[in-house]
């Protein structure tokens, strides 16, 4: 009787085990890929437009200020054989004061910029993550990673769920 009543618990406790082990087993894995996210979602094209019209001004009073540094330094290259010293000297300085006068502008403005990206891109990632939660917990998920750290995955048993992470953000 001890010996049976044994054998029963064992092997009761042995189904219980499998059970657990078999849960474990059932861990729903997702992937997302959040360059192809980044590159899809409309967002992205507004954040373009909005920073290229918030800084174009400055932007093309660069590029007008490159362009005369140019014009000048070509303009020096082809009349130098005909300029006084002075006169050389004088383009020379002009020339240099600009490139001060580019690079005192120009970092400032870069800096600037990527500020503004950075807040930007701060925004959408927070609406990409909101979206990556609700489309893991709509799908229940147990857990999703980024493809670009994860080494390797099995595409037969980790869901791809980026499509449906650009659907979601792309509606917003």
């Amino acid at each position: 009787m001890k010996k049976l009543f044994k054998s029963k618990a064992i092997a009761i406790l042995a189904t219980l085990m499998m059970g657990t082990s078999a849960s474990a087993f059932a861990h729903k894995v997702g992937i997302v890929d959040m360059q192809e996210i980044y590159q899809q979602i409309p967002q992205m094209a507004k954040v373009e437009q909005t920073l290229e019209a918030e800084f174009a001004e400055r932007r093309q009073e660069l590029e007008k200020l490159q362009g005369d540094i140019r014009f000048e330094a070509e303009k020096f290259k082809r009349e130098s054989t005909t300029m006084s010293d002075k006169q050389k000297e004088a383009l020379r300085t002009k020339i240099q004061d600009m490139q001060k006068n580019l690079a005192e502008k120009g970092r400032p403005l870069e800096q600037e910029i990527k500020t503004r990206q950075n807040q930007e891109l701060a925004k959408i990632q927070k609406v990409i993550i909101e979206a990556i939660q609700a489309v893991a917990k709509d799908g229940k998920f147990d857990e999703v990673k980024v493809k670009d750290t994860t080494i390797y995955f099995n595409p037969k048993t980790v869901s791809d769920l980026s499509a449906k992470v650009v659907e979601k953000v792309s509606k917003q």
